[in-house]
């Protein structure tokens, strides 16, 4: 049956794509979430502060009362140029360099004042900004306000692009290893900013072997656990839903003490790039005889037609509600249909259509359920039979 469901979730995601369009996506990209909105989209802008309004203000109080979603990088006075800080208290006149989405510079601009012509984020000669990799892991697992570059180190943090996503960090976002952050700093303070980061590339692709088999144990180790259930039936959560229970916890703690729980980006890609294929293989090599088999049977052709027919209904049906009622972007959406059908064939399918994030944080958000739901159900189901 596996082969025919992925045909089916597959020919099911091409005509929803061909009946909403391509724009979908587009639109989703620039709207859904705040990640994939700022993808390949940040821009550098100089603004001269005219609104007497928020005179006295500092950038995190004029973003918070705005709602704009950008950064404040440099802030030229009395023709010196600082790193605009919390501390900072704007003043009329002032020339403040502002990073982010083109059309949320544009907002910021009308409410502080005017775009400069003058482009103090060009002048390097007092503040020089690098691009660096997060390698270390004293650094990763912790947030920006935690971290506090500008007191410690005298840098700012104006970009961060992790994987292909590129958005504004603000303080409360972590840092992972992997990540690729543009650093505004002196140029005198930019080895010391280096060495904190780590900024190694050889790093970042390696693999904590400690964490990672620690994980891999607990996680086999909760899957033995027995369940016991009503009717004398008792269930595990096996090889599969054991590790998964506990990534998702150790996920959720980033890191504990010196042992971190996230992998860098580069290795986790690969990892998940070799162990579909893995996947798909062992399926292949350990089913085609008896794939085969079935075909020559008599009735097996109508058996797979109406298999197809029926995963791609529903897969139909989900795809028209998901995008009609709840408004989910179609990328997202195939995601989400990869994760309820427990397919990773399907995810790469709707990575390679959309080229976005969107169909990972749609598999991500329905795959733990999705994938607990079957192990369980299909524990009960041969208890009761």
């Amino acid at each position: 049956a596996y082969p025919v469901g992925v045909l089916g979730m597959i020919a099911a995601l091409t005509i929803a794509r061909r009946l909403i369009g391509p724009d979908a996506d587009t639109h989703a990209t620039s709207d859904s979430t705040g990640l994939a909105r700022h993808r390949g989209n940040l821009t550098n802008r100089t603004v001269e502060i005219t609104n007497p309004l928020i005179i006295g203000f500092g950038p995190d109080e004029v973003s918070e009362h705005s709602g704009i979603d950008v950064v404040f990088g440099r802030i030229r006075r009395d023709g010196r140029t600082s790193l605009a800080s919390s501390a900072t208290r704007f003043q009329l006149g002032d020339l403040v360099s502002v990073v982010g989405a083109r059309e949320q510079i544009e907002r910021m601009c009308a409410f502080l004042g005017r775009e400069a012509v003058q482009r103090i984020e060009f002048d390097r000669s007092e503040l020089d900004n690098q691009g660096m990799f997060v390698s270390d892991p004293e650094v990763a697992g912790h947030t920006l306000a935690e971290l506090d570059l500008v007191q410690h180190l005298g840098a700012f943090i104006t970009r961060l692009r992790r994987g292909d996503v590129e958005f504004v960090p603000h303080g409360g976002t972590v840092l992972e290893l992997g990540d690729r952050v543009r650093v505004l700093a002196p140029p005198a303070h930019m080895p010391a900013v280096a060495r904190f980061l780590g900024d190694s590339y050889q790093k970042v692709s390696e693999i904590d072997v400690l964490s990672l088999g620690l994980g891999v144990a607990m996680g086999l180790l909760v899957g033995l656990i027995p369940i016991p259930l009503p009717g004398g039936i008792t269930i595990r959560l096996g090889l599969a839903g054991g590790p998964l229970i506990v990534s998702l916890v150790l996920g959720s703690l980033v890191r504990t003490g010196p042992l971190i729980w996230n992998l860098p980006y580069g290795a986790n890609l690969t990892l998940r790039q070799l162990g579909l294929t893995l996947f798909l293989a062992g399926v292949g090599t350990r089913s085609g005889y008896e794939f085969a088999t079935t075909l020559a049977q008599g009735g097996a052709w109508a058996m797979l037609a109406l298999a197809v027919a029926l995963t791609a209904f529903a897969a139909l049906v989900t795809l028209w509600i998901g995008h009609r009622v709840f408004r989910i972007p179609l990328a997202q959406l195939g995601g989400m249909l990869a994760a309820l059908q427990t397919q990773p064939a399907l995810l790469a399918y709707a990575q390679e259509q959309s080229r976005n994030e969107l169909p990972n944080i749609g598999y991500a958000t329905v795959y733990p359920t999705a994938m607990l739901l079957k192990i369980l159900l299909a524990q009960v189901l041969l208890g009761l039979g």
